[in-house]
């Protein structure tokens, strides 16, 4: 493989980040757990990448209102500052996570740059004879089996991470980004992890569950059929599990495609929803209609619509699923969406 880039000077892919504050001192030693400072630097930085991906989750509010930077409140939480990102206080978006790993590299005298495109923020290095670009919060297709996830959500499931990748010469493409794993360089056994088909790592998680034939999901008394028997397996895979809600959301729609079938998967629709549950404030959530009688064409489309609601309708809420009936999922998406109409009438106001 031929390296990309590796010529040109780090400030042709980004500007280099200057910390003005730094985080707490519990912080910085968690993502410093376990350096392999005798090691080169590539595997500083990965374990640094991993070991933060590991302890901050996407924000739940900048999610739910769509990142939508026009409104006051989600700016803030996009600027917040990195010495305001703590162990209980962890939601970040891609900017504060950008410059959070930006301060551990410089830190650890690891030359970076901070990369914008539009609105998002990521991570270049040059280490080892390649440029890498670090990236933990976009969502990306795993190579290997095609499920799409964040590594902070992968991080929490203990799966190879897909978003710290070098860059590599295409003749049709310029440039194509190849993972860091799969390049065959010698990184610290600190930052092995071993690549875990994620349909392998489910189905040996299900044979270590007891009880396999009473799957409950709160409010189903009995589990009568595949469909509720699905979603009760999702409900207890998720609770083996300690996720927010963004990293839970991507977890269950993957779980979804490793256990329905094609055929199956063209009766759910999605609706995203900003819901209370047991909190007092708006957060990210979704749920997941399964109606056997209609086929969904475009089943992720109904951000401010609501679908025909017919069949089983299941939300995700304080950590695990709800059944819910169709009345009280009609409800919940016509709050939202008041929400939501409520905000644009106030446009750049705060929340």
């Amino acid at each position: 493989m031929t390296p990309y880039g590796y010529d040109k000077p780090l400030e042709a892919f980004g500007k280099p980040f200057v910390p003005g504050v730094k985080p707490g001192k519990k912080f910085i030693k968690r993502v410093e757990k376990d350096l392999p400072l005798d090691s080169n630097n590539l595997s500083i930085a990965l374990k640094l990448y991993n070991n933060l991906n590991e302890v901050v989750e996407f924000s739940e509010k900048f999610e739910a209102f769509g990142q939508d930077l026009s409104l006051d409140f989600l700016k803030r939480i996009y600027e917040k500052p990195i010495n305001s990102i703590n162990l209980t206080d962890n939601q970040v978006t891609c900017k504060n996570w950008a410059e959070l790993y930006a301060f551990f590299l410089t830190k650890h005298n690891i030359p970076c740059v901070v990369n914008i495109s539009g609105v998002h923020y990521s991570i270049y290095l040059k280490e080892e004879g390649y440029i890498f670009n670090a990236d933990a919060t976009i969502i990306n297709k795993d190579k290997n089996d095609n499920y799409k996830m964040d590594d902070l959500t992968r991080s929490k499931l203990g799966l190879r991470p897909s978003g710290f990748n070098a860059l590599i010469s295409d003749e049709e493409l310029g440039a194509k980004q190849v993972n860091v794993y799969d390049l065959g360089l010698n990184l610290d056994k600190s930052t092995e992890i071993d690549y875990v088909n994620f349909e392998d790592r489910t189905n040996a998680i299900i044979k270590n569950l007891t009880n396999c034939k009473t799957f409950e999901i709160r409010n189903i008394p009995e589990i009568t059929d595949e469909v509720t028997d699905n979603f009760s397996l999702i409900n207890n895979l998720l609770l083996e599990e300690d996720l927010g809600s963004v990293s839970a959301i991507a977890y269950i729609n993957t779980l979804i495609k490793v256990l329905f079938s094609k055929e199956q998967q063209q009766h759910l629709a999605y609706v995203q929803v900003k819901d209370k549950g047991k909190s007092k404030e708006e957060k990210y959530t979704e749920i997941i209609n399964y109606n056997p009688k209609e086929d969904r064409k475009h089943r992720h489309d109904y951000t401010m619509g609501i679908p025909n609601l017919e069949g089983y309708n299941f939300i995700y809420r304080d950590g695990s699923l709800e059944l819910l009936t169709k009345g009280k999922a009609r409800k919940v998406i016509e709050t939202s969406m008041k929400i939501d109409m409520d905000i644009l009438s106030n446009k750049g106001g705060s929340l």
